[in-house]
């Protein structure tokens, strides 16, 4: 049932579920990084996206813990949420190649840009896979189209609810690339989009509920689902940028970020002038001048095709720049490629860092950390150079754990929260699958059981195997919800229900060099 707007928190939006009693299954899913696969392919394989989705799909018709679902245990409804980052426009070689970036904004040439990156991602991950392509593919949407279409025709309600996330928000302001990413990608047309759907998203946001095509909401809210859902970056700092009304040391700000149309979300960030400014433009100078009859080529090839593979990304860097000075030391002929991997490197650091974007988007302490890596850069000495990239990897290594104080001051726990009903916390954002359980003194009622849930990433990455090397391996992480609205009445204890399903994968697809 929907609460009234003077009993919820500021600036706290409602999915707008409806007052009839239904069986819903909610699936979650996030960090999928779709890109153009011009600095490297980060998502899932095909065969991969087809188990999810028969997964999804047997998730609804086997809603319990019986192989035939009574009447009343049958799902009505499906919401998919795709939790941000699903979609990658920071992470191509396009913007290097024009030599404008993601935060020039006011270059004509920067809607463009993002169409262009679109049409490719729409062409790698939400068509057919063409016959005897050499390209890469991971099908992705075009799965999901086909999953839910079948879903549909058995009578099943599905809705698609997009979620944004850091390296897809310029589609909240190239409104083309939007049209295209959900005609193309999501399947839906202007007509489909239900009036209580871009009520929705207007209220959450500030924005029109005229528009064509809705901006991405920030989060989910539903209480029947027990459930508050948004992607993460509002708390880091490289990914979410202070502005007139708000700032990180601020938190949860849902009334201050709808003043501003959620800009502090939809601006350029520092991770923005890290990822494209910096490493993507390295992978494509490199990529673009390596002579692939040097010694070692090949190998260095094979490293620039999976740098996007790595978290923290900056990880990629050091591995390539370790591995061409061995290469260096042990064959005197591959001097010349470990001395032009140097070459591009310095040039890509010393552009970031000559960005005023660059100074303008950082922390003080990141601050603090350009200064003197602009100081030490200017020695252009490889024992220092690999030093500090093993520093700034260190700098961006992604939480291993989340702190009880953190837990504590995320939405859904907070008091006004809870007293919602709200009990279940999901993000993604770190690429590390994570969970843990709290419980609080108020409200007494029920059970006293609240979760965080970071659905990870589902890609493909590079990890370092246990002793020594590299492997590259495939990880995914799903959330289903159940939420046994009809049943309750009978079997209130197997109303609702979640789990996460992990998925990890190897082949020798993934060892082919």
């Amino acid at each position: 049932m929907r609460m009234p707007e003077r009993m919820l928190p500021p600036g706290l939006v409602m999915w707008p579920a409806g007052t009839a009693r239904k069986n819903r299954l909610c699936v979650l899913i996030s960090d999928i990084h779709c890109t153009d696969c011009t600095v490297g392919n980060q998502t899932a394989s095909e065969t991969d996206w087809q188990l999810f989705f028969e997964q999804m799909e047997f998730a609804v018709g086997n809603p319990g813990d019986r192989a035939q679902a009574p009447a009343d245990r049958r799902i009505d409804e499906l919401l998919l949420i795709l939790n941000g980052d699903i979609v990658d426009l920071i992470r191509t070689s396009k913007w290097a190649a024009a030599g404008v970036y993601p935060w020039q904004r006011d270059d004509p040439r920067f809607a463009d840009i993002v169409v262009a990156t679109m049409r490719d991602i729409v062409d790698i991950h939400a068509k057919k896979r063409p016959q005897d392509s050499e390209q890469p593919y991971s099908g992705f949407f075009y799965w999901m189209r086909e999953s839910l279409d079948r879903l549909r025709k058995d009578g099943i309600a599905v809705t698609v609810v997009p979620i944004v996330g850091n390296h897809d928000k310029e589609l909240q302001v190239v409104p083309a690339a939007r049209q295209m990413f959900y005609e193309e990608c999501l399947g839906i047309d202007a007509l489909s989009i239900s009036d209580a759907y871009r009520a929705w998203v207007a209220a959450q946001m500030g924005t029109s509920e005229a528009d064509m095509y809705p901006h991405m909401p920030f989060y989910f809210a539903d209480t029947g689902l027990r459930l508050l859902a948004t992607h993460g970056q509002w708390r880091d700092q490289d990914n979410a940028r202070a502005t007139a009304r708000w700032k990180l040391s601020h938190g949860w700000q849902p009334q201050a970020w709808k003043e501003e149309q959620y800009r502090a979300f939809s601006d350029p960030c520092f991770g923005d002038t890290v990822a494209s400014g910096m490493l993507s433009r390295f992978i494509w100078k490199m990529a673009s001048s390596i002579d692939r009859q040097m010694q070692g080529a090949n190998r260095i090839c094979n490293l620039l095709d999976e740098m996007d593979l790595y978290r923290p990304s900056v990880g990629a860097v050091v591995r390539l720049l370790h591995e061409s000075w061995r290469m260096a030391i042990r064959t005197p002929e591959a001097r010349g490629l470990h001395n032009e991997v140097l070459r591009c490197f310095r040039e890509s650091l010393v552009g970031w860092i000559s960005h005023d974007e660059t100074w303008n988007s950082a922390s003080l302490s990141r601050k603090f950390g350009l200064c003197v890596l602009k100081v030490l850069s200017k020695i252009k000495w490889y024992p220092l150079e690999i030093t500090l990239m093993r520093m700034m990897a260190k700098m961006q290594e992604p939480e291993s754990d989340i702190k009880e104080s953190t837990l504590a001051g995320l939405p859904a726990f907070q008091p006004a929260y809870r007293m919602l009903g709200l009990r279940l916390h999901v993000e993604g954002h770190t690429h590390v699958a994570l969970e843990a359980d709290m419980q609080f003194q108020q409200p007494r009622e029920g059970r006293n059981n609240y979760t965080y849930i970071n659905l990870g990433a589902w890609r493909d990455a590079i990890v370092q195997k246990r002793n020594r090397g590299y492997r590259r391996r495939g990880v995914g992480r799903a959330l289903f919800i159940f939420d046994l609205a009809r049943q309750t009445p009978h079997v209130p204890d197997d109303a609702y229900r979640f789990y996460a399903r992990d998925m990890t994968s190897w082949g020798d697809r993934m060892d082919s060099w």
